[in-house]
């Protein structure tokens, strides 16, 4: 049981970015740069400019180019919002299902750590006082992720799911659309 406790722990301090974690930048000409939080530079950016660093090259966009700015991940909204902000860009709101899934999923996460904290509590109690040691992880997991979800946006079964496989699609979708931009700037470089 304490490797499955710190196994937990572990996991769920993992998150695999995926296209809809990025920040998309909806320029005033038309295009659409989708940068990850990784390639952004807020320390490299400046009050008029925006730089990301892409393919060991950094790029500047200047910030008066940019019409919009779009999240489909609310982890990414709460990382970076505060810092394209300041550039005074409007941010379009969240799509409901945005909130829904990543407030749902912020939820389940914290329900699941509550479990794992109180049997780490209940063998450091019971059976060894060693597992005091790790009790404490999973729940400063639980406490912390329980205050970021907002249970106004969470929803269970059949909405769960369908939620779910909205995300999974709008992901899918993301990829491709991330795919064939790439391959067309490949093919713009050769040419």
């Amino acid at each position: 049981m304490p490797i499955a406790v710190i196994t937990q722990a572990i996991v769920s301090a993992i998150s695999i970015p995926t296209e809809a974690d990025n920040i998309n930048l909806h320029m005033k000409n038309g295009d659409l740069i989708s940068i990850t939080k990784a390639e952004l530079k807020q320390k490299k950016s400046t009050p008029t400019e925006i730089v990301y660093k892409r393919n060991k090259e950094y790029h500047k966009i200047p910030a008066h180019e940019i019409d919009f700015v779009r999240y489909e991940s609310l982890d990414t909204y709460d990382k970076t919002a505060d810092f394209i902000e300041e550039y005074n860009l409007m941010i379009q709101e969240l799509d409901g299902h945005v909130l829904e899934y990543y407030n749902t999923k912020r939820y389940k996460k914290s329900r699941t750590s509550q479990t794992f904290a109180v049997a780490g509590w209940t063998l450091a109690v019971a059976a060894n006082p060693l597992f005091c040691a790790v009790a404490p992880i999973p729940t400063t997991q639980a406490i912390l992720t329980m205050k970021t979800a907002d249970k106004t946006h969470v929803v269970s079964g059949k909405e769960w799911k369908a939620v779910k496989k909205a995300q999974k699609e709008k992901i899918k979708q993301l990829k491709e659309k991330a795919k064939m931009d790439e391959e067309m700037e490949m093919l713009a470089q050769k040419g």
